[in-house]
């Protein structure tokens, strides 16, 4: 139902100044143009690194990619009630395209980033 991206997730998600040793495999992602899911990573690195470690359930086991959800926010507030996750980044770190929001301009669903911090419910 994915499909695989192209160029290698190591290069993409580690910093300069960290070698990997291990050739990673690539990551499974539906529907995220590669731009959108760079400034994602971005931006939700800026959230991770205010938060704590992270020690709970890690969604690569949890969850998989194409499982409807619905999110809220840690006020409370729901976030989608018709989410679908298009990646799952790293253990605390997923997107999801909210089909209950907007449209852009390519006819995609508005796709964020969801943290350990949301309440997330599989539906």
């Amino acid at each position: 139902m994915g499909l695989y991206t192209s160029y290698d997730t190591s290069e993409y998600y580690d910093t300069p100044t960290k070698k990997v040793e291990k050739k990673q495999e690539e990551t499974k992602v539906i529907n995220i143009p590669p731009e959108v899911r760079k400034s994602l990573y971005d931006k939700s690195q800026d959230v991770l690194a205010k938060k704590k470690k992270y020690n709970g359930i890690d969604f690569r086991n949890k969850y998989r990619v194409g499982q409807r959800i619905a999110v809220q926010g840690p006020n409370g507030h729901t976030r989608t009630s018709k989410g679908v996750i298009a990646e799952i980044v790293a253990e605390n770190l997923m997107y999801v395209s909210m089909e209950d929001s907007y449209r852009d301009v390519n006819d995609q669903w508005l796709i964020d980033f969801v943290t350990n911090h949301d309440r997330i419910m599989i539906l």
